[in-house]
């Protein structure tokens, strides 16, 4: 039971803390997360009042746009690096554009607490970042002179209260003049070829999406084909194993037709078998019957008298006349029959 309090008053502490954690930011940021804005880095401190950029090419210009007040706040910085103090910027939502050499990227972030300058702060925000971002060694090419001990509580944005130019000489004001002047100059020339850059990577990209889809169409084109092929593929081979079934059956009904064939033929040879071997059996029982008769016929036959007679001569009672009755006793019919029957 005392290990159960202790957790719950350790996940009380716990989710407490989490909130006074979240309750202590002054700004949520919303990254921009695409692949073409993977060369800035871009994110706030661990406090929320400062927004941390570095990028692997120039940062020509960063402007803040305020959704509220509907107004664009434009720095020109041309560095690698920018640090960018928020306690210029009320609460409210801002879009931040950071212009590069190649592309604009944009991203939100969300201002929610009230954030106090500390003391001797810049009071305008173009000096103030350039002062974080900037090297001394660029600082000191751009004419921007190192802070006073002076204690200046002004913290409002672009606030135009202390004029810092009455601290430079004449010269040093006309050579800052011809600086910006020059400076404004390449960035405007570096802005054209940027915006030119962009425009070349927009239509690279619309031709690549062009491609892309034309790649993706012949694609889908190339699989309906193949989808086809592979339904008249299985269309022959259900044809062909139909087919194949068919010609199977026909040479089993062909088969079983043969062999019925095959048997009534054996049987009809045997039945005719059966006929011959009848028949040459009577033609045998015939043959010996018709031996039988002869052999009887044989043994009844009487052997003729030889007679020698001349039926010119009288019948002087010297000739031995044989009579009908003698000759059809002591001979056959012509048919080899006797006469008696």
């Amino acid at each position: 039971m005392k290990y159960l309090q202790k957790t719950l008053l350790f996940a009380a502490l716990s989710v407490l803390t989490f909130s006074v954690t979240a309750q202590e930011k002054f700004t949520l940021i919303h990254k921009n997360k695409n692949s073409s804005a993977l060369g800035l880095k871009h994110d706030l401190n661990k406090v929320g009042d400062t927004i941390l950029m570095t990028s692997d090419k120039s940062i020509l210009r960063v402007s803040f746009l305020s959704h509220a007040q509907k107004e664009t706040v434009m720095v020109d910085l041309d560095n690698k690096r920018a640090i960018i103090p928020l306690h210029y910027l009320a609460k409210g939502r801002y879009t931040i554009a950071v212009y590069r050499e190649d592309m604009i990227i944009a991203f939100d972030i969300v201002r929610q607490k009230e954030i106090l300058a500390v003391d001797n702060s810049v009071t305008d925000l173009e000096e103030s970042i350039l002062r974080s971002s900037l090297s001394q060694e660029e600082q000191e090419k751009r004419f921007i002179k190192p802070l006073s001990k002076s204690t200046n509580k002004d913290t409002r944005l672009a606030s135009n209260n202390i004029n810092t130019k009455n601290q430079l000489s004449d010269k040093e004001i006309s050579e800052r003049d011809r600086i910006k002047k020059e400076r404004e100059a390449l960035l405007e020339k570096e802005r054209a070829i940027a915006k030119a850059n962009l425009l070349k990577l927009q239509e690279e990209r619309a031709a690549k999406q062009k491609k892309e889809e034309i790649a993706i169409a012949e694609a889908k084109k190339e699989e309906e084909l193949a989808k086809q092929i592979a339904l008249k593929h299985q269309e022959e081979l259900k044809l062909a194993e139909e087919n194949r079934k068919k010609l199977k059956e026909e040479a089993e009904k062909k088969r079983i037709a043969e062999a019925r064939q095959k048997e009534e033929e054996a049987k009809r040879a045997e039945i005719e078998a059966a006929k011959r071997a009848t028949m040459l059996a009577q033609l045998e029982k015939s043959k010996q019957a018709k031996e039988q008769s002869l052999q009887k016929l044989a043994s009844n036959t009487v052997k003729p008298k030889k007679v020698k007679y001349n039926l010119t001569l009288v019948n002087d009672k010297s000739v031995d006349v044989q009579t009908r009755e003698e000759y059809r006793k002591e001979n056959l019919r012509p048919n080899g029959k006797p006469y008696n029957d």
